[in-house]
């Protein structure tokens, strides 16, 4: 498939989603939606050659869908789908730190500048991670505290971020590949376990 036929392809498959959306939904949630492909496409995935700041941008559009979803819901973008927003992109951080640990060698390769890949110490990343991971926990409670959870969801979401957590320690602890398979595997754990929990308590 040529660049140009792909380009093509894919700006009508985003145009075409968005029109289902703006007819069906609401126009907030077209824009939301607009706006994360604006961002991963023309913003996220060219910044990859240029710096490392690249997953920091890409997170926002990643951490758009769920925040999409509650305007879709409500018609309104409330203090809940900014929490959700947030702990999306928090995630994001140490989920793509472990997959860029991973594959170092292909990136590099390829000529993107993922942080793993231009430093040798890794010591700028190690805190990326922890930082963002405790974060991520801190900001998983956030929907108990305004009341849109219960317990079942509080214990739930302390647990399945401190196994995150403590996945996130052990790799900074020792930069490998099988922590860095640790760190992968229980960022994709989390989100489902952490949105079913959500799901559950909302049922009681």
């Amino acid at each position: 498939v040529s660049p140009m036929i792909a380009l093509i392809y894919g700006i009508n498959l985003v145009l075409i989603g968005d029109f289902i959306l703006l007819s069906f939904v609401n126009l907030l949630t077209a824009f939301l939606l607009l706006l994360a492909a604006f961002l991963y496409v023309l913003v996220y995935t060219p910044m990859k050659r240029w710096t490392w700041w690249n997953t920091f941008v890409g997170a926002v559009p990643g951490a758009i869908p769920p925040m999409a979803g509650w305007a879709a819901a409500t018609g309104e973008i409330s203090l809940g789908a900014w929490i959700l927003f947030l702990i999306l992109f928090t995630w994001q951080h140490p989920h793509f730190f472990a997959i860029a640990l991973m594959y170092k060698k292909d990136y590099s390769s390829a000529g993107l500048k993922m942080l793993p890949v231009i430093e040798e110490d890794l010591k700028w990343t190690n805190r990326q991670i922890i930082v963002y991971c405790v974060l991520m926990v801190l900001i998983s409670v956030l929907p108990t505290v305004i009341g849109l959870t219960g317990p079942i969801y509080f214990v739930g979401a302390l647990v399945v971020g401190s196994y995150m957590l403590l996945t996130s320690i052990r790799l900074c602890l020792k930069n490998s590949l099988i922590n860095a398979k640790g760190l992968f595997r229980s960022s994709l754990v989390y989100l489902p376990v952490l949105f079913l929990l959500m799901i559950i308590d909302l049922g009681f």
